[in-house]
């Protein structure tokens, strides 16, 4: 099956299209250099360059693209631009995987909330990059997030969170594993690198790095 058409499978609004001088000013710097370059090779390693610039949040994931990426395109999907990521699974299966563009979003009110580790990669990397198909098991697009004290909870008629470490109307759920579970931090917490692993059919893991544990999932995703 061609890419396009692979593409198109889940989301008909999709195109692979290349870059020209209107869209310079709406996309990031960086994606132009990427972009500009005339072979695989040279597009990987500028793309590459800009993914080491955050060791704290992506070193295990910058380390696996480092070795597997194949090579990556810009798209446009319902007018957005974005970037596509073909790489390599441990099983050598060519995945899809797509960054969103963090010049144009629309940010939530508990966007200042959030630990300048998470502005910085909405900011200026990508505003979320996850599996294209599932469109989870990655950082979620800002305007993906959520709030946990939002949603309905069945797990709450059988457990008592009244003495975890976190409220959920304060803690924002910034990565979905695409089974109903979320990594996520409370915005009031004090010591904003601990979150914990909500769980949407049990008790929840908490005290956890919130950035180990999400670049170790998004690598373990791409790797299968």
């Amino acid at each position: 099956m061609r890419k396009g058409d692979f593409l198109k499978r889940y989301s008909k609004n999709i195109e692979i299209i290349s870059l020209n001088d209107e869209m310079i000013k709406n996309i990031p710097t960086y994606w132009v250099e990427a972009l500009s370059k005339q072979t695989a090779e040279a597009r990987k390693k500028r793309i590459i360059e800009e993914w080491e610039k955050y060791p704290y949040q992506f070193q295990s994931t910058t380390n696996y693209l480092s070795g597997n990426l194949i090579d990556i395109e810009l798209v446009k999907e319902n007018d957005n631009y974005a970037l596509l990521y073909s790489i390599n699974n441990l099983a050598k299966k060519e995945v899809y995987y797509i960054g969103y563009n963090p010049i144009i979003k629309v940010v939530p009110d508990y966007f200042d909330k959030l630990p300048l580790s998470f502005r910085d990669i909405y900011n200026k990397l990508h505003n979320g990059w996850v599996f294209f198909a599932s469109k989870s098991n990655g950082l979620s697009p800002i305007e993906s997030t959520i709030i946990l004290g939002d949603e309905d909870w069945g797990i709450l008629d059988d457990i008592d969170i009244t003495h975890f470490p976190f409220k959920l109307d304060n803690s924002i759920g910034l990565f979905h594993n695409g089974m109903g579970d979320y990594a996520a931090i409370d915005t009031e917490s004090e010591n904003k690198t601990i979150g914990f692993i909500w769980k949407h059919d049990d008790v929840p893991s908490v005290n956890v790095g919130i950035w180990e544990i999400i670049d170790e999932w998004t690598k373990i995703g791409i790797e299968r």
